[in-house]
């Protein structure tokens, strides 16, 4: 159960990571969607490998709610947060487990139809690479 807590609050601090186009990108990118990745969650114990599938949804302007089914060896987890920009195609915002009252930081950076995302929380972190689905 501790393990199930942990990739939660991890994964979702992987998710709300920075984004950043480069200047040649004629048009700006954008979050909304549906995304899918995979990556690593770090935790004192060890690391286990990670796929996720991520929907981002507009809210308001710049802002975006962020749901997230992710998996890994041990299990499947639903997560749920939001990010906002934080300058150029930078984001920020949380991420929480729906089953957990765990919690995390996401920033993720844009690169046209890929994103990184890192996912930090006091038990450790996600670090997870995602492409347009």
């Amino acid at each position: 159960m501790r393990h199930i807590l942990i990739l939660s609050a991890l994964i979702w601090s992987a998710v709300a990571v920075s984004a950043v186009l480069t200047p040649a990108q004629a048009a700006p990118a954008t979050l909304e969607g549906a995304w899918r990745g995979s990556g690593i969650v770090s935790y004192k114990r060890g690391a286990d490998p990670l796929t996720c599938r991520v929907r981002y949804a507009r809210s308001a302007g710049k802002s975006f709610t962020v749901s997230a089914t992710c998996a890994t060896d041990t299990g499947r987890y639903e997560l749920s947060g939001s990010v906002a920009s934080a300058g150029g195609n930078r984001y920020t915002g949380t991420v929480h487990g729906t089953q957990q009252s765990q919690s995390g930081t996401v920033s993720l950076s844009l690169h046209g139809n890929s994103q990184s995302v890192t996912v930090t929380s006091r038990r450790g972190s996600a670090r997870l690479t995602l492409s347009r689905h």
